[in-house]
């Protein structure tokens, strides 16, 4: 028994020795760069034109612009046409997830200061609420509601009634708040 423990020794220690003289591997095989030919760099002529890689530009949410809408005499519903515009507007919104919208609404100019302004604040919350059903977020809308029109109708617009004439000034503007596309993070 003493005879098999000796050989048994004696086959520990040859195996030892062989991984000490060969070293440890791992079992990746290890590839030693094969000798390439180089071949001499041509001289270059200074009218060649080198393409330099373009940069890849993410792409930022923008809109342009938006439809604005128009509203009846002394009213601040939706009617039919415009809410085909602002269903327009809610679909560029939806695909421009990072744009936000201002409501600017006004009047024309009849009746009083006070009254009109309670009067446009009811026409943007108007459309506001339009884009809110329709899947845009809430904090993506702000609205003002700015009274009577900066620009005064005419009696030279149209001939057909002064509430005709003034349907222009009757309007609530959707103004894209696009991102500052140098903000950090955008």
């Amino acid at each position: 028994m003493s005879r098999s423990i000796n050989y048994f020794l004696i086959f520990s220690l040859l195996v030892g020795f062989v991984f000490l003289s060969t070293g440890c591997r791992t079992t990746e095989e290890v590839v030693e760069p094969e000798e390439t030919f180089e071949e001499p760099e041509e001289e270059l002529d200074d009218e060649m034109d080198f393409e330099e890689p373009e940069e890849e530009v993410e792409e930022v949410d923008h809109i342009e612009e938006l439809l604005s809408v128009h509203f009846e005499f002394d009213k601040s519903d939706i009617t039919d046409r415009a809410a085909r515009q602002l269903a327009q507007n809610v679909e560029k919104l939806r695909d421009n997830p990072d744009v936000n919208v201002r409501v600017d609404a006004f009047t024309d100019h009849v009746g009083g200061d006070q009254y009109n302004v309670r009067l446009s604040v009811r026409r943007a919350e108007s459309v506001a609420n339009f884009y809110r059903t329709n899947g845009v977020s809430a904090d993506r809308i702000e609205t003002r509601g700015l009274g009577k029109h900066p620009v005064p109708c005419s009696p030279d617009q149209a001939d057909a009634g002064y509430t005709v004439r003034c349907e222009a000034n009757r309007v609530a503007d959707s103004i894209p708040i696009n991102p500052d596309p140098y903000a950090p993070g955008s």
